[in-house]
Protein backbone atom coordinates (compact mmCIF):
# COMPACT_ATOMS: atom_id res chain seq x y z
CA UNK A 1 0.00 0.00 0.00
CA UNK A 2 1.46 3.33 -1.06
CA UNK A 3 -0.53 5.24 1.47
CA UNK A 4 1.49 5.29 4.66
CA UNK A 5 0.14 8.20 6.64
CA UNK A 6 -1.36 8.64 10.04
CA UNK A 7 -4.96 7.58 10.48
CA UNK A 8 -7.16 9.70 12.66
CA UNK A 9 -10.01 7.67 14.06
CA UNK A 10 -13.37 8.95 15.20
CA UNK A 11 -13.89 7.88 18.79
CA UNK A 12 -17.28 7.57 20.42
CA UNK A 13 -17.96 8.63 24.01
CA UNK A 14 -20.98 7.10 25.77
CA UNK A 15 -22.78 9.52 28.09
CA UNK A 16 -25.42 7.10 29.38
CA UNK A 17 -25.43 3.34 29.54
CA UNK A 18 -26.85 1.65 26.44
CA UNK A 19 -27.02 -1.90 25.19
CA UNK A 20 -23.55 -2.60 23.81
CA UNK A 21 -25.02 -5.25 21.51
CA UNK A 22 -27.22 -2.75 19.68
CA UNK A 23 -26.04 -2.24 16.12
CA UNK A 24 -25.66 1.46 15.33
CA UNK A 25 -25.07 3.12 11.97
CA UNK A 26 -21.82 5.05 11.64
CA UNK A 27 -21.81 8.84 11.83
CA UNK A 28 -21.95 10.74 8.54
CA UNK A 29 -18.95 11.70 6.44
CA UNK A 30 -19.09 15.49 6.49
CA UNK A 31 -17.94 17.77 3.69
CA UNK A 32 -15.60 20.70 4.32
CA UNK A 33 -18.18 23.38 5.32
CA UNK A 34 -17.00 25.80 2.62
CA UNK A 35 -19.79 27.74 0.93
CA UNK A 36 -18.47 29.15 -2.34
CA UNK A 37 -21.38 27.46 -4.14
CA UNK A 38 -23.86 28.40 -1.36
CA UNK A 39 -23.09 25.24 0.60
CA UNK A 40 -24.84 22.65 -1.58
CA UNK A 41 -21.86 20.31 -1.09
CA UNK A 42 -19.86 22.03 1.67
CA UNK A 43 -22.75 21.89 4.12
CA UNK A 44 -23.71 18.36 3.16
CA UNK A 45 -22.67 14.87 4.18
CA UNK A 46 -23.18 11.25 3.30
CA UNK A 47 -23.83 8.02 5.16
CA UNK A 48 -21.94 4.97 4.01
CA UNK A 49 -22.70 1.29 3.82
CA UNK A 50 -20.11 -1.22 2.67
CA UNK A 51 -20.79 -4.93 2.81
CA UNK A 52 -19.58 -7.65 0.49
CA UNK A 53 -19.80 -6.50 -3.10
CA UNK A 54 -21.87 -3.36 -2.47
CA UNK A 55 -20.53 0.14 -1.75
CA UNK A 56 -23.33 2.66 -1.15
CA UNK A 57 -23.21 6.38 -0.34
CA UNK A 58 -26.40 8.10 0.90
CA UNK A 59 -26.00 11.86 0.32
CA UNK A 60 -27.73 14.80 1.97
CA UNK A 61 -27.14 18.15 0.26
CA UNK A 62 -27.02 21.59 1.85
CA UNK A 63 -30.48 22.93 2.63
CA UNK A 64 -32.44 24.88 -0.01
CA UNK A 65 -29.52 25.11 -2.41
CA UNK A 66 -29.58 23.98 -6.04
CA UNK A 67 -27.25 21.23 -7.24
CA UNK A 68 -26.31 22.69 -10.64
CA UNK A 69 -22.77 21.42 -11.17
CA UNK A 70 -20.67 18.25 -10.84
CA UNK A 71 -19.52 16.50 -7.67
CA UNK A 72 -16.26 14.70 -8.40
CA UNK A 73 -14.70 12.05 -6.18
CA UNK A 74 -11.08 11.06 -6.78
CA UNK A 75 -10.38 7.51 -5.56
CA UNK A 76 -7.06 5.96 -4.59
CA UNK A 77 -6.47 2.24 -4.09
CA UNK A 78 -3.26 0.22 -4.07
CA UNK A 79 -3.09 0.59 -7.85
CA UNK A 80 -0.70 3.09 -9.47
CA UNK A 81 -2.30 6.45 -10.10
CA UNK A 82 -1.59 10.16 -10.30
CA UNK A 83 -0.58 12.42 -7.45
CA UNK A 84 -1.38 15.47 -9.56
CA UNK A 85 -4.05 16.41 -12.09
CA UNK A 86 -2.28 19.10 -14.12
CA UNK A 87 -2.06 20.40 -17.69
CA UNK A 88 -0.97 16.98 -18.92
CA UNK A 89 -4.41 15.66 -17.96
CA UNK A 90 -7.00 17.63 -19.97
CA UNK A 91 -9.96 15.62 -21.26
CA UNK A 92 -12.67 17.90 -22.69
CA UNK A 93 -14.64 15.16 -24.45
CA UNK A 94 -17.75 15.83 -22.33
CA UNK A 95 -18.73 17.88 -19.21
CA UNK A 96 -17.91 15.01 -16.82
CA UNK A 97 -14.39 14.55 -18.14
CA UNK A 98 -13.96 18.34 -18.12
CA UNK A 99 -14.89 18.41 -14.42
CA UNK A 100 -12.66 15.46 -13.47
CA UNK A 101 -9.58 16.79 -15.27
CA UNK A 102 -10.27 20.45 -14.51
CA UNK A 103 -9.91 20.92 -18.25
CA UNK A 104 -8.81 24.25 -19.65
CA UNK A 105 -11.31 24.00 -22.53
CA UNK A 106 -13.13 27.08 -21.20
CA UNK A 107 -10.12 28.79 -19.64
CA UNK A 108 -10.60 27.46 -16.10
CA UNK A 109 -7.86 24.84 -16.09
CA UNK A 110 -6.21 24.36 -12.70
CA UNK A 111 -3.82 21.96 -11.01
CA UNK A 112 -5.04 19.59 -8.32
CA UNK A 113 -2.35 18.17 -6.06
CA UNK A 114 -3.18 15.27 -3.76
CA UNK A 115 -1.43 14.50 -0.44
CA UNK A 116 1.79 12.51 -0.47
CA UNK A 117 0.97 8.84 -0.99
CA UNK A 118 -2.46 9.48 -2.51
CA UNK A 119 -2.51 8.38 -6.15
CA UNK A 120 -5.86 8.86 -7.88
CA UNK A 121 -6.62 5.99 -10.23
CA UNK A 122 -10.41 6.42 -10.48
CA UNK A 123 -12.92 9.24 -10.40
CA UNK A 124 -16.69 9.48 -9.99
CA UNK A 125 -18.61 12.39 -11.55
CA UNK A 126 -22.21 13.07 -10.48
CA UNK A 127 -24.77 15.62 -11.64
CA UNK A 128 -28.55 15.61 -12.11
CA UNK A 129 -28.27 13.76 -15.42
CA UNK A 130 -25.64 11.14 -14.77
CA UNK A 131 -23.33 9.45 -12.32
CA UNK A 132 -20.37 7.60 -13.76
CA UNK A 133 -17.11 5.94 -12.74
CA UNK A 134 -13.97 6.61 -14.80
CA UNK A 135 -10.42 5.29 -14.69
CA UNK A 136 -7.48 7.70 -14.78
CA UNK A 137 -4.37 6.56 -16.70
CA UNK A 138 -1.41 6.57 -14.33
CA UNK A 139 1.10 8.05 -16.77
CA UNK A 140 1.42 9.95 -20.03
CA UNK A 141 -0.65 12.77 -21.43
CA UNK A 142 -4.43 12.42 -21.24
CA UNK A 143 -6.40 14.16 -23.97
CA UNK A 144 -9.96 13.98 -25.25
CA UNK A 145 -11.55 10.66 -24.38
CA UNK A 146 -8.47 9.63 -22.43
CA UNK A 147 -10.46 8.92 -19.28
CA UNK A 148 -12.01 5.48 -19.61
CA UNK A 149 -15.70 5.27 -18.66
CA UNK A 150 -16.18 2.12 -16.57
CA UNK A 151 -19.77 2.01 -15.36
CA UNK A 152 -22.74 3.90 -13.97
CA UNK A 153 -22.82 4.44 -10.20
CA UNK A 154 -26.63 4.28 -10.27
CA UNK A 155 -27.19 7.81 -9.04
CA UNK A 156 -30.73 8.67 -7.95
CA UNK A 157 -30.06 12.43 -8.28
CA UNK A 158 -32.51 13.68 -10.94
CA UNK A 159 -33.41 17.29 -10.05
CA UNK A 160 -31.29 20.22 -8.87
CA UNK A 161 -33.52 20.80 -5.82
CA UNK A 162 -33.35 17.20 -4.61
CA UNK A 163 -32.24 17.04 -0.98
CA UNK A 164 -31.12 13.39 -0.82
CA UNK A 165 -29.73 10.92 -3.30
CA UNK A 166 -27.82 7.63 -3.40
CA UNK A 167 -25.03 6.16 -5.48
CA UNK A 168 -23.62 2.65 -5.40
CA UNK A 169 -20.95 0.58 -7.11
CA UNK A 170 -18.91 -2.55 -6.40
CA UNK A 171 -15.35 -3.05 -5.14
CA UNK A 172 -14.48 -4.87 -8.38
CA UNK A 173 -15.40 -1.70 -10.31
CA UNK A 174 -12.35 -0.02 -8.73
CA UNK A 175 -10.16 -3.12 -8.80
CA UNK A 176 -10.24 -4.08 -5.12
CA UNK A 177 -11.48 -7.09 -3.17
CA UNK A 178 -14.81 -7.10 -1.35
CA UNK A 179 -14.70 -4.89 1.76
CA UNK A 180 -11.15 -3.75 1.03
CA UNK A 181 -10.43 -0.18 2.11
CA UNK A 182 -10.01 2.65 -0.38
CA UNK A 183 -9.38 6.41 -0.14
CA UNK A 184 -10.97 9.52 -1.60
CA UNK A 185 -11.27 13.28 -1.80
CA UNK A 186 -14.10 15.26 -3.36
CA UNK A 187 -14.43 18.49 -5.33
CA UNK A 188 -17.39 20.48 -6.69
CA UNK A 189 -16.77 21.69 -10.25
CA UNK A 190 -18.93 23.24 -12.96
CA UNK A 191 -19.51 21.57 -16.32
CA UNK A 192 -16.99 23.99 -17.88
CA UNK A 193 -14.23 23.28 -15.32
CA UNK A 194 -14.89 26.24 -13.00
CA UNK A 195 -13.76 25.13 -9.54
CA UNK A 196 -15.53 25.87 -6.24
CA UNK A 197 -14.17 25.62 -2.70
CA UNK A 198 -16.65 22.92 -1.63
CA UNK A 199 -15.72 19.27 -1.34
CA UNK A 200 -14.47 16.43 0.86
CA UNK A 201 -11.00 16.20 2.39
CA UNK A 202 -8.70 18.83 3.85
CA UNK A 203 -6.89 21.59 1.99
CA UNK A 204 -9.44 23.35 -0.22
CA UNK A 205 -9.02 26.95 0.89
CA UNK A 206 -12.20 29.00 1.46
CA UNK A 207 -12.72 31.33 -1.46
CA UNK A 208 -11.12 29.02 -4.03
CA UNK A 209 -12.75 29.79 -7.39
CA UNK A 210 -12.45 29.35 -11.15
CA UNK A 211 -8.90 28.35 -12.14
CA UNK A 212 -7.35 28.51 -8.68
CA UNK A 213 -5.04 25.59 -7.96
CA UNK A 214 -5.94 23.17 -5.17
CA UNK A 215 -3.58 21.29 -2.86
CA UNK A 216 -5.26 18.68 -0.70
CA UNK A 217 -3.59 18.18 2.67
CA UNK A 218 -5.79 15.33 3.88
CA UNK A 219 -8.15 12.72 2.55
CA UNK A 220 -10.71 10.20 3.79
CA UNK A 221 -10.66 6.42 3.99
CA UNK A 222 -13.67 4.25 3.24
CA UNK A 223 -13.70 0.77 4.68
CA UNK A 224 -16.13 -1.94 5.69
CA UNK A 225 -14.96 -2.10 9.31
CA UNK A 226 -14.40 1.41 10.64
CA UNK A 227 -17.30 3.66 11.63
CA UNK A 228 -17.87 6.74 9.56
CA UNK A 229 -15.02 8.09 7.44
CA UNK A 230 -11.51 8.10 8.80
CA UNK A 231 -9.56 11.30 8.17
CA UNK A 232 -5.94 10.95 7.07
CA UNK A 233 -3.63 13.96 6.99
CA UNK A 234 0.02 14.69 6.34
CA UNK A 235 0.56 16.97 9.30
CA UNK A 236 -1.13 15.52 12.35
CA UNK A 237 -0.35 12.38 14.30
CA UNK A 238 -3.03 10.18 15.74
CA UNK A 239 -2.20 11.31 19.27
CA UNK A 240 -3.14 14.87 18.34
CA UNK A 241 -6.67 13.83 17.42
CA UNK A 242 -9.64 12.91 19.54
CA UNK A 243 -8.05 14.92 22.36
CA UNK A 244 -10.82 17.51 22.54
CA UNK A 245 -11.98 17.72 26.14
CA UNK A 246 -15.74 17.60 25.62
CA UNK A 247 -18.72 16.02 27.35
CA UNK A 248 -22.49 16.32 27.33
CA UNK A 249 -24.08 16.87 30.74
CA UNK A 250 -27.54 18.17 31.68
CA UNK A 251 -28.45 19.12 28.10
CA UNK A 252 -25.25 21.14 27.70
CA UNK A 253 -22.17 20.45 25.61
CA UNK A 254 -19.10 21.32 27.67
CA UNK A 255 -15.83 22.04 25.82
CA UNK A 256 -12.58 22.83 27.61
CA UNK A 257 -9.04 23.72 26.62
CA UNK A 258 -9.63 25.10 23.12
CA UNK A 259 -8.99 28.65 21.94
CA UNK A 260 -10.35 28.65 18.41
CA UNK A 261 -13.48 28.35 16.33
CA UNK A 262 -15.04 24.90 16.12
CA UNK A 263 -17.85 23.41 14.11
CA UNK A 264 -20.53 21.62 16.12
CA UNK A 265 -23.11 19.34 14.52
CA UNK A 266 -25.86 17.35 16.23
CA UNK A 267 -27.56 14.59 14.24
CA UNK A 268 -29.80 11.57 14.73
CA UNK A 269 -29.26 7.93 13.83
CA UNK A 270 -30.45 8.56 10.27
CA UNK A 271 -27.81 11.24 9.75
CA UNK A 272 -30.34 14.09 9.79
CA UNK A 273 -28.78 17.28 11.11
CA UNK A 274 -30.77 18.85 13.95
CA UNK A 275 -28.26 21.57 14.75
CA UNK A 276 -25.04 22.81 13.18
CA UNK A 277 -23.08 25.97 13.90
CA UNK A 278 -19.64 27.46 14.32
CA UNK A 279 -18.67 28.48 17.86
CA UNK A 280 -15.68 30.40 19.14
CA UNK A 281 -14.21 28.58 22.16
CA UNK A 282 -12.16 30.62 24.59
CA UNK A 283 -10.85 28.06 27.02
CA UNK A 284 -14.14 26.82 28.47
CA UNK A 285 -17.63 26.95 26.99
CA UNK A 286 -21.06 25.46 27.68
CA UNK A 287 -23.48 25.22 24.76
CA UNK A 288 -27.12 24.19 25.34
CA UNK A 289 -28.13 21.37 23.00
CA UNK A 290 -31.43 19.58 23.50
CA UNK A 291 -31.53 15.95 22.41
CA UNK A 292 -34.60 13.76 22.15
CA UNK A 293 -35.42 11.72 25.22
CA UNK A 294 -34.42 8.03 25.16
CA UNK A 295 -32.98 8.24 21.64
CA UNK A 296 -29.33 7.74 20.75
CA UNK A 297 -27.85 10.70 18.89
CA UNK A 298 -24.42 12.05 17.98
CA UNK A 299 -22.66 15.35 18.55
CA UNK A 300 -19.64 16.06 16.36
CA UNK A 301 -17.02 18.66 17.37
CA UNK A 302 -14.32 19.63 14.85
CA UNK A 303 -11.49 22.13 15.26
CA UNK A 304 -8.72 22.91 12.80
CA UNK A 305 -6.89 19.68 13.62
CA UNK A 306 -9.06 17.73 16.01
CA UNK A 307 -12.32 15.84 15.84
CA UNK A 308 -14.48 14.12 18.41
CA UNK A 309 -17.88 12.46 18.28
CA UNK A 310 -20.00 12.09 21.41
CA UNK A 311 -22.64 9.40 21.34
CA UNK A 312 -25.38 10.61 23.66
CA UNK A 313 -28.52 9.19 25.20
CA UNK A 314 -30.69 11.60 27.12
CA UNK A 315 -32.96 10.11 29.77
CA UNK A 316 -34.60 13.44 30.60
CA UNK A 317 -35.45 16.65 28.78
Amino acid sequence: MKINLYIISIVFFMVSSINSQEKLPPPPCYANYNTGASGVIGNGHFLKTYSGDDITMHFSNGYEVEFNDVLVFYIATSAPGRNTIDQTVDDSYDPYRIAITNSNAYGYGSTITFPEGFEASYAIAIDTNSGGLYSIPNSGNVGNGGLNYITSVNSTLSTNTQRNFVINFTPSDIGIANEEEFYFVGLYVSHNGYTYDEGYGDGILPGTIASDDITFTGYRSYGAIQAGCTTITMDDKESNYNSIDAKYVNNKLQINGLYEEVTIAHYDLMGRVAFKSKQQINGETEIPINVLKNQIQFILIESSNKRKVLKVLSTSH
